[in-house]
């Protein structure tokens, strides 16, 4: 990642809770659906050191860094001309429950 570029905290919403994480400004429009809220789903994977902190829903609690990242990449057909290239959950490091999910496709 370039270093100039400028990264601001955002608050991104999943079904599962929700997480702070430095973004770039492509990031935040990206994740945005023209409503005031963004989301982690619409991030696809993020490093796991642009975390600050994220909330579990299931454990109501708020924990410092990043929720687990687990993904795979199936690169399965899934329509014509439309591969799925990466499939993955942000999860609660102490409870397992899933934040948010997102996959990513073939452009």
């Amino acid at each position: 990642m370039n270093k100039e570029v400028d990264l601001e905290d955002k608050k991104l919403l999943g079904s599962g809770g929700y997480a702070f994480a430095k973004l770039t400004e492509q990031e935040e429009a990206k994740a945005s659906l023209g409503v005031p809220q963004i989301f982690l789903s619409k991030v696809g994977r993020l490093n796991e050191e642009r975390f600050t902190k994220y909330y579990c829903n299931n454990c109501a609690e708020e924990y410092p860094g990043s929720p687990a990242i687990v993904y795979e990449n199936p690169n399965e057909q899934v329509g014509t001309d439309i591969v799925l290239i990466e499939k993955g959950e942000y999860k609660c490091r102490k409870c397992d429950n899933v934040l948010a999910l997102y996959r990513r496709f073939n452009k």
